[in-house]
């Protein structure tokens, strides 16, 4: 998300910082952080529910989102020409969740997918790209379900047209968008753009205030203008390139990591894909709010080990969101194991409670209203600590992938709190000087200083 802060109350403040292991301290630098800030109301963390899933236990986790990859053409238009089924079962099923969520006070991301095997000719699967002939088709149905869950009891807002969209063409139906074309420059994605510029406009005659995502896109790998690998990571120019570029508000994005055995698994500092989307936004001369609609660590192969990265991960997850401006981040799945075990919960057993569900509570409590400052240079390999403000208080967020003693100078008389990755208390007091010696470990801690 753009950051805006308002005119601001500077304190100063020093902070030293020195390895465990080193025996003379490194020089002092000076950090001035607002006393002054404002933030959001909800925060930028959210999760994906199974089509089965309800979203009674989400609101503890202090989501701001919640998605659901669940609205099927195919199940409200079978044959072209019928009234739409809103009796369908998986439809009926679906309306209970998000009455729920409504009640919940939840912001939903309703996809629209899996298309009527009319709809796809020559194609065969519900994935595939539409025939352009049946655009229209799909924009009136558009338009029919933005009208129907954007009312009362329903109340959703954000709407995302297909999900990965950029993935490649194949047979079987699957929740994957499957309009990726390889033997096409631009990977499919002209197709992909023609589509939203058909039903673009049928969303906001149905709700002016409705949302519109492009497809959360998968993009494995950057495009490489040398070597020409990668071609997939070009269907976003696709779309660009036939004047799609104002046919969405929001560009939604998918990133994963999986665990290789170490604290952190294999989320690194930095993901490319925000920068490298915004990159190729620029050259149409365009900026759209990012949203990562789909992100996890996963777990190939399921053990306490991968669980405790998770919720190491989710903190830190949470963190760079808000550092690379994201609009939202969705851990994917709350209640499934479907995709390598990343359920918050345990989907036979929904009231246990797996150690990444009290990381994202406590994520999502440390920094709900928070606005990202900056990292903090200078620091080890393998440590990171970033300072978020919101009113008066500034919490710094900070791990490391092996432990590393840290030294804080704070103001003269400052009384931080401290707590650890899942919310419980760690004692911690600065000294007279306001040095306070802390602890970078795996799971991310909370230093909080000031009041909101």
């Amino acid at each position: 998300m753009r950051r805006s802060l308002r005119p601001l109350l500077f304190l100063a403040l020093t902070l030293t910082l020195v390895h465990a292991s080193t025996a003379t301290s490194s020089a002092p630098f000076q950090l001035f952080l607002p006393a002054m800030g404002s933030g959001p109301a909800r925060g930028a963390l959210g999760v994906e529910l199974s089509s089965a899933g309800s979203p009674d236990g989400v609101p503890e986790l202090g989501a701001g989102w919640v998605r659901y990859n669940s609205l099927r053409w195919r199940d409200v238009e079978p044959l072209p020409g019928q009234d739409y089924r809103w009796d369908a079962p998986a439809v009926r099923a679906l309306d209970a969740q998000l009455r729920t969520a409504a009640q919940l006070g939840l912001r939903v991301v309703l996809v629209l997918h899996a298309s009527p095997a009319w709809a796809v000719t020559p194609y065969r699967a519900d994935c595939a790209p539409i025939n352009p002939r049946f655009y229209g088709d799909f924009a009136r149905f558009a338009e029919a379900a933005v009208r129907r869950y954007s009312a009362p009891p329903f109340n959703v807002r954000h709407w995302e047209i297909g999900n990965e969209p950029d993935a490649f063409v194949f047979e079987a139906d699957s929740v994957f968008g499957c309009w990726g074309r390889r033997d096409q420059e631009l990977y499919g994605g002209q197709a992909y753009g023609e589509l939203l510029k058909a039903t673009y406009p049928a969303v906001k005659r149905a709700d002016p205030a409705a949302l519109l995502l492009h497809g959360g896109l998968l993009l494995d790998e950057p495009y490489n203008p040398v070597t020409g690998e990668g071609r997939s990571g070009r269907f976003l120019e696709g779309v660009l390139a036939v004047g799609a570029g104002n046919s969405f508000d929001i560009l939604a994005f998918h990133s994963y990591s999986t665990y290789d055995g170490s604290a952190d698994g294999s989320v690194g500092p930095q993901d490319w894909k925000p920068a490298y989307l915004r990159a190729i936004l620029a050259r149409y001369s365009l900026s759209k709010p990012l949203f990562n609609s789909e992100g996890a660590l996963l777990c190939p192969n399921p053990s306490a080990a991968c669980a405790q990265a998770q919720a190491n991960a989710m903190g830190r997850l949470y963190v760079r969101a808000l550092r690379d401006e994201l609009l939202g981040f969705v851990w994917y799945l709350y209640d499934s194991d479907s995709f390598r075990s990343t359920a918050l919960i345990e989907p036979a057993e929904p009231s246990r409670r797996r150690p990444a569900f009290a990381a994202f509570a406590q994520a999502s409590a440390a920094l709900a209203g928070h606005r990202y400052v900056d990292a903090v240079g200078g620091l080890p390999q393998g440590v990171e600590a970033h300072r978020l403000v919101w009113g008066g208080r500034t919490t710094l967020v900070l791990w490391a992938n092996t432990p590393t003693s840290l030294a804080l100078a704070l103001r003269p008389g400052a009384a931080p709190r401290c707590a650890e990755w899942d919310g419980a208390a760690l004692p911690c007091a600065a000294d007279a000087s306001g040095i306070l010696q802390i602890e970078a470990v795996p799971g991310p801690r909370y230093v909080v200083v000031g009041t909101p």
